[in-house]
């Protein structure tokens, strides 16, 4: 990733980028306004006269989103106060911007040069911060997940079932996103905060991508192709329910074949133990879960373009007319970093992966 590392912020095109910025009051400094809108070199509000730099930095569980926001101090400045609510909007000029972030004030750090940082956070810092110690019974993983979101006070959107457990336990030695990271790669789900702050934990689904054209919308782009941690994977439960029904759940096995469960092929094979699955559909999709996760290091890339706001974490984002057809293809955002800034522009890096199994650098979707 060095070349796109050395690029930093790529030149944006004639378009001029925008943004808005709207928070709720605060005390202690004063509240920021209620909703602020400028653009490059040009508006008179406080957010257009002394913004530098605005960075939006998201991606999947257990990646804890950020938002930092630059700007000059002064006394017309705008004033944040920790704990202000709020969102980031970016665009341009000559479309509606899109919401890229909604989140919590959590710093402000200001420095004698004259210089303001507002560091936000959304639900997953929240749930980063969570210790609980609870048992579930009978429930699957999005009730477990639905119930620690509604501990950390934060909203959901998309939360699908998964696994189902017979008893299954969160303790504090991992936060709660740590927990939710966790369930998603063994449902065969992803989970992350979306810009509107609401979690989404379910199988990714691929959507209308968004396209870049080779020579046109590329500032820098690479695809890898590597061999998975694991082509196959063992799942062994506990308990008696997958021979004996589901009151059997707590029995003690002899033999763990009515809770063992494999899944994939090739090379590297990993055995998982987890207590928590009681009964052979279970210890299936647990093992399915594992490869499914593994499978999508077999293509990994990054891309560098002029600022696009309507990408977001769990999207869909697609090369096209690259020369080499290993660079075109579509592929699952799994991390995604907007970046403006007043001397910069506007640019968003994009980290990728396949979406699943399958074979090829470009249609492994």
């Amino acid at each position: 990733m060095g070349l796109l590392d050395s690029l930093g912020g790529g030149a944006p095109g004639m378009r001029k980028p925008t943004f808005e910025i709207a928070f709720g009051g605060g005390g202690g400094l004063g509240g920021m306004a209620a909703a602020a809108a400028g653009a490059l070199g040009g508006g008179g509000d406080p957010w257009s006269q002394h913004l530098l730099v605005v960075t939006v930095d998201a991606g999947m569980a257990p990646s804890v989103d950020v938002a930092e926001v630059v700007y000059a101090a002064g006394p017309d400045a705008p004033k944040v106060s920790v704990g202000d609510e709020g969102t980031i909007k970016l665009g341009y000029d000559d479309d509606s911007n899109e919401l890229v972030f909604t989140g919590k004030v959590e710093s402000v750090r200001r420095e004698i040069g004259g210089v303001v940082r507002v560091t936000v956070t959304n639900g997953a810092a929240a749930l980063a911060r969570l210790r609980v110690n609870a048992a579930y019974d009978g429930q699957t993983a999005g009730d477990v997940v639905k119930d620690l979101a509604g501990q950390a006070s934060v909203d959901t959107g998309s939360v699908e079932d998964g696994l189902k457990f017979a008893y299954f336990v969160a303790d504090d030695r991992s936060g709660g996103w740590g927990h939710v990271a966790r369930l998603a790669r063994n449902s065969g789900h992803v989970a992350y905060v979306n810009p509107e702050g609401k979690l989404y934990f379910a199988p990714y689904v691929e959507g209308s991508p968004t396209s870049f054209k080779y020579g046109q919308d590329l500032l820098a782009l690479e695809v890898a192709e590597g061999t998975p941690a694991l082509g196959k994977a063992t799942a062994v439960g506990e308990g008696a329910a997958g021979s004996q029904g589901q009151d059997a759940w707590p029995w003690l096995l002899k033999d763990p074949s009515p809770v063992k469960r494999e899944s994939g092929s090739g090379d590297g094979e990993r055995l998982i133990e987890d207590g928590a699955v009681r009964s052979g559909d279970a210890a299936q999709k647990l093992a399915e879960g594992v490869v499914l996760a593994a499978s999508r290091a077999k293509l990994t890339g990054r891309m560098l373009v002029p600022g696009a706001p309507k990408v977001a974490v769990g999207g869909t984002v697609e090369v096209t007319d690259a020369p080499d057809d290993a660079l075109n293809g579509s592929w699952m955002a799994r991390r995604v970093r907007h970046r403006y800034a007043k001397r910069e522009g506007f640019t968003t890096r994009v980290d990728f992966c396949a979406a699943g199994s399958g074979g090829g650098l470009g249609g492994l979707l």
